[in-house]
């Protein structure tokens, strides 16, 4: 029981150090009204290991291809294996600490050979000069200084912890990056069936342009700009196309596949990403697996000055050894040929010349150090939490006016062709009202795909999934308002030249 309290003593006390948090998320959604006034409060933001890693959160999206490239990932991706080993080899190293508080005991047999001086002992009858003795040796040695060692296996026990945390780290890293660039590859399935479509659209209008200038009813100068409007097109649509490439290849390698043989058929983004319910910033925080890791970093650096105050006190040891030692083999194992010893030991520092005091300055050193980290990552968290959820609503509210920036474009589009078609116009209004409905469909399908991206940056954030929230099917993504219905893969159909425009709804 003393070296237990001893062991207890050398050890500061674990407390975790408040950080700043607030009652609720700056950019979250509504929640209920409660009760007490607000403001910022500081409050222990505390890892709770049931909490960390929560599991399948992608399935809230609803895509079985996004089920299958996370399975993937999680089952072939390299850094989430070597993360595994890290994992497995800090678990052993435990182990291996908790070899101290048991006996060694070693076994050795031996045969050596001893030559007296020529000019020393003279030989002894019937004892030859060179004598080669026989030995069986055993010896054993057991430390007995519990504070020294408890404070040892508690830092290893929290470095594991560590390891285990910065593990969960990954995978949660990993999956969300999955989603990620699964749907910013679906994104630009979205920006390239609006090319394709629009692409279709120019090359009709290149013809009836040709066909009017023919018929008189145009100049050549038209048929140039729409020869130009249509390269100009399809040439940004090669662009897009590689960029296609480069993130299709990055999902092969975070699902462990070889690029040349990975592919994924075009599939435009459609319908609206999961919806964010309120949540409490301390609850949401201890999930985290980052923030589980500095905890126990720090909690194993405060058991390490703990180590470097027992270097202070003495160590105490109980050693022995014996056997058999004889100078023919068959006489070795007989009772008058064995020989032992036992006792205790005891290992007093006296004069270490200042390593011992500048060991612990630099334990208390490293803990401050781990505490100022730990500091560092909760107020990360809570920057990168508020970053994401204000952006997704920022960014619902910006592709809510570009969606009226598309129905006006269209509008534009089709008033302006009229004109052309009576004269009033000439071509150069035409392909500067397509520009501006170009650009607004695909700032319109950038920023859907940025609202999908979000999310899985919101759950990394989050240290996981959200808890308590009902996710229903994810609705198509509507018609806008006034204009016309969308084409397969979201683009808004506009008459070309000598075709009768839609009539808005």
């Amino acid at each position: 029981m003393p070296p237990l309290l001893l062991a207890g003593c050398l050890t500061p006390a674990f407390e975790r150090p408040p950080v700043p948090t607030a009652p609720h998320y700056k950019w979250a959604p509504p929640a209920k009204p409660v009760n007490g006034p607000p403001g910022p409060a500081w409050k222990v933001a505390e890892p709770r290991e049931h909490l960390i890693g929560k599991g399948d959160w992608w399935k809230m999206y609803r895509d079985p291809e996004l089920d299958r490239l996370e399975t993937a990932a999680l089952t072939a991706n390299p850094t989430l294996a070597e993360a595994f080993a890290r994992m497995i080899q800090a678990r052993a190293e435990v182990l291996g600490v908790k070899a101290m508080f048991y006996p060694t005991l070693d076994f050795t047999p031996w045969l050596k050979s001893v030559s007296n001086a020529a000019q020393g002992q003279w030989p002894v009858p019937p004892f030859p000069r060179q004598l080669d003795p026989w030995a069986v040796v055993g010896d054993t040695n057991y430390e007995f200084s519990l504070w020294r060692q408890l404070p040892q296996l508690q830092a290893a026990k929290e470095q594991a912890k560590a390891v285990q945390a910065a593990f969960e780290a990954i995978r949660l890293s990993l999956t969300s990056e999955v989603a990620q660039n699964y749907y910013l590859l679906r994104q630009i399935d979205l920006e390239l069936s609006i090319l394709d479509h629009i692409i279709e659209v120019f090359r009709t209008d290149l013809r009836l342009t040709e066909e009017r200038t023919k018929l008189g009813l145009g100049q050549q100068l038209d048929v140039q700009r729409a020869r130009s409007q249509l390269e100009q097109v399809e040439g940004e649509r090669e662009g897009i196309r590689w960029s296609r490439a480069k993130v299709e290849n990055g999902l092969a390698a975070l699902t462990g596949q070889s690029a040349s043989s990975f592919h994924l058929r075009p599939r435009p983004l459609s319908g609206e990403p999961p919806e964010v319910p309120p949540g409490l910033p301390s609850d949401l925080l201890e999930r985290r697996p980052d923030v589980a890791r500095a905890e126990r970093l720090m909690a194993a650096a405060n058991q390490q000055i703990g180590v470097a105050r027992a270097a202070f006190y003495p160590s105490f040891y109980l050693a022995g050894f014996g056997g058999f030692q004889s100078l023919f083999f068959n006489t070795l194992l007989t009772l008058h040929n064995a020989y032992w010893a036992a006792g205790p030991l005891l290992d007093v520092p006296i004069f270490e010349g200042g390593r011992l005091i500048a060991g612990l300055n630099a334990a208390k050193a490293s803990y401050w150090a781990t505490v100022q980290a730990y500091r560092k990552e909760v107020l990360a968290a809570f920057q990168e939490v508020e970053d994401y959820l204000s952006g997704i609503r920022i960014l619902a509210e910006q592709q809510r006016r570009f969606g009226a920036a598309v129905r006006a474009s269209s509008r534009q589009v089709e008033m302006t062709m009229d004109r052309y078609r009576r004269g009033l116009a000439n071509y150069f209004e035409i392909v500067q009202a397509n520009k501006e409905w170009l650009t607004s469909q695909r700032d319109d399908a950038q920023t859907l795909g940025k609202r999908f991206v979000l999310t899985a940056l919101l759950v990394k954030g989050l240290g996981g999934g959200w808890e308590d929230a009902s996710f229903g099917p994810l609705p198509p993504k509507a018609a806008p308002l006034g204009g016309s219905a969308p084409e397969p893969g979201g683009a808004v159909r506009t008459a070309a030249l000598g075709e009768p425009a839609p009539a808005p709804r």
